[in-house]
């Protein structure tokens, strides 16, 4: 009767083993998959997509030539990122601290336009 008891116990902890290692195997098995699905929806960032053009702002000094006005100097550099030329003349008015539209000739005036540059 005891080595019937043994062969029970011993039956019962390969049982218990095989539950564990089964669940063991299925828990990877369910980890590589949802690896496998969701990875698909990342996406590639080593550089195979078609590269994006970037406008970068950037900022010259050019000098006021007889004649130039605020709205001339508006229509030859302003680029589409602005709404209006008014908009544009206002921001050049801000960044040479004019009070007014008045340049004079001589004068040098700091303006802004956006370039683009590919990533």
């Amino acid at each position: 009767m005891n080595a019937h008891r043994l062969y029970a116990a011993s039956k019962r902890r390969r049982q218990v083993y095989m539950k564990k290692f089964t669940a063991a195997i299925s828990a990877l098995v369910l980890v590589l998959c949802m690896s496998v699905l969701l990875g698909c929806n990342f996406s590639d960032a080593s550089g195979s997509r078609e590269e994006a053009p970037v406008e970068h702002r950037y900022y010259k000094s050019i000098e006021i030539q007889p004649g130039d006005t605020l709205w001339g100097i508006a229509e030859e550099f302003m680029t589409d990122e602005y709404s209006s030329v008014n908009e544009y003349i206002n921001e050049v008015k801000m960044i040479n601290g004019l009070d007014s539209d008045d340049i004079q000739d001589s004068q040098y005036l700091t303006i802004a336009y956006y370039d683009t540059a590919f990533r």
